[in-house]
């Protein structure tokens, strides 16, 4: 049994486990049943597809020539664009509404929308994947605390003024030293001091194959949980964050070739699957948070998130083309991703605050969830790139004195 098979059989458990929400029979029959069908369908059409050269999943060794990837800058800005996004659902009762037949197309924008955190996880491994012990990869912790300690300041102005927030010192501890406007970042920096540990770990490794294994093992233990009721305890669970990481190392190394037509049709199957699993569950009720996943962490260890986190970063990733606009376009997303996340949440504070105040219907909400969120996006965009603007002499600076070291380096090399 190939790698590939296993990851069709984590496949298979969540849609079995989807499918017993249709059935009112016994559980474990349709739920066996459910897999073993399942898989058997996925592993055939697989081999069918092999046998006709159109293969469904391939992978080959990833050339990188040198220059800035317009892949990385799609997938960066695809996750933070799906940052507002997902922050939709949480400030428009999303989560207290009632679930009807109307709530399962939402459930698969929040689904889509999840996979903002797990893409960015993904894309720090493809692009940290060669990091190493040195006081460089450490000292990056410092532009990225300096930015949070700048962005929030800002926002804790912005509380005062517009909100009528009561700034203390335990208000300014709260937001600076304990990252609420951004536990992601606070995240983000434990990530970054395990990163070449973990590289070395997977460089290590060797073979293909056994990184494979290595993925799936680290998938298996984050996801497997909700659909083994627990055989694969939750203890293991911050280890999700370290199973996308890798996953990103290996599209670094490895280009995964998709069937676009193949990954197109079972994105929005999958999606759209899981959604409507999600309403029978929570039908006449409100979401349910350990469905498929985990409360602890929101989803994003949960298979679905796994899957399509998967198949968009893949997709990007492969991405190359010569138009230079569009290509600047994503690059300048991309340079101010990061300040566009904690930015994002400031306007939101805006954009959200007749609804919160006078308690619109969610119904009412999502059919302006493209106005709503797409204001969200380019008001960071903007003020993230005057940010930029404001502190690029600062950065000019430190480029000068670099270059400058470096020809030092280079003369006493010389000499």
């Amino acid at each position: 049994m190939k790698t590939k098979h296993v990851l069709y059989l984590y496949l298979s458990l969540l849609l079995g486990y989807c499918t017993t929400e249709f059935f009112d029979y016994n559980f474990w029959i349709v739920y066996i049943l459910s897999v073993i069908i399942y898989w058997s369908l996925i592993c055939i059409t697989d081999h069918i597809f092999v046998r006709c050269n159109f293969p469904v999943l391939s992978t080959e060794k990833r050339v990188h020539s040198g220059k800035r990837e317009v892949g990385g800058d799609i997938a960066r800005t695809v996750a933070v664009i799906l940052v507002p996004v997902v922050h939709f659902f949480g400030l428009t009762y999303y989560y207290s509404t009632e679930f009807t037949e109307y709530m399962i197309f939402p459930t698969a924008v929040r689904w889509l929308g999840i996979c903002a955190v797990p893409m960015f996880m993904i894309i720090s491994g493809y692009f940290k994947c060669n990091a190493k012990i040195c006081k460089k990869h450490y000292f990056a912790v410092i532009p990225l605390l300096f930015t949070h300690i700048f962005i929030s300041c800002i926002r804790i102005w912005v509380d005062h003024k517009f909100h009528g927030a009561v700034v203390d010192w335990e208000y300014i501890k709260d937001k600076l030293l304990f990252f609420e406007y951004g536990w992601y970042i606070r995240l983000y920096i434990g990530m970054l001091l395990l990163m070449p540990f973990f590289n070395i770990a997977y460089k290590n490794i060797g073979e293909k194959w056994k990184k494979e294994v290595f993925i799936l093992t680290l998938v298996g233990l984050n996801a497997l949980g909700p659909l083994t009721f627990d055989v694969v305890p939750s203890s293991w669970l911050i280890f999700y964050v370290f199973g996308y990481y890798i996953i990103g190392c290996y599209l670094y190394e490895y280009k995964v070739n998709v069937n676009p037509i193949f990954a197109l049709m079972a994105f929005c199957s999958i999606t759209a699957f899981v959604s409507a699993a999600t309403y029978m569950h929570c039908k006449n009720n409100v979401f349910d948070w350990s469905f498929i996943g985990y409360a602890g962490n929101s989803g994003y260890s949960s298979m679905i998130t796994v899957f399509m986190s998967m198949i968009i970063t893949s997709v990007c990733f492969n991405i190359n083309f010569k138009f230079k606009p569009l290509a600047l376009l994503f690059k300048a997303v991309s340079l101010v991703s990061l300040e566009m996340y904690l930015f994002s949440q400031m306007f939101d504070g805006f954009i959200y605050k007749d609804i919160i105040e006078n308690n619109v219907a969610f119904s009412h909400s999502f059919r302006n969830i493209i106005y709503l969120a797409g204001t969200s996006i380019l008001l960071s965009f903007f003020a993230s790139w005057i940010k930029k603007i404001i502190f690029m002499p600062g950065n000019m600076i430190k480029v000068f004195f670099s270059k400058k070291g470096n020809a030092e380096i280079s003369v006493d090399q010389k000499e």
